[in-house]
């Protein structure tokens, strides 16, 4: 599960150096992509120790949804 936040994380990142990322010009979404970074940074660190897996499901989830969305704006 790690492994695959992390992945998550990496496409982020890779945005900074690619065309589309020094195209944008909006710091809210420059905001937004740090808040993201940030919690998939929690989340990979609570991924070992949670032991209400449904509420950490539910968290995955919901932070899956925010990068499609981000990604989507960018």
């Amino acid at each position: 599960m790690r492994q695959r936040l992390n992945g998550v994380r990496d496409s982020l990142l890779t945005l900074e150096n690619g065309q589309e990322w020094h195209a944008l010009a909006d710091v809210s979404v420059l905001r937004d992509r740090g808040t993201l970074l940030s919690r998939l940074a929690v989340l990979a660190d609570d991924v070992l120790d949670r032991t209400d897996l449904e509420n950490l499901l539910l968290e995955l989830r919901q932070v899956m949804i925010d990068v499609d969305r981000h990604l989507q704006e960018v």
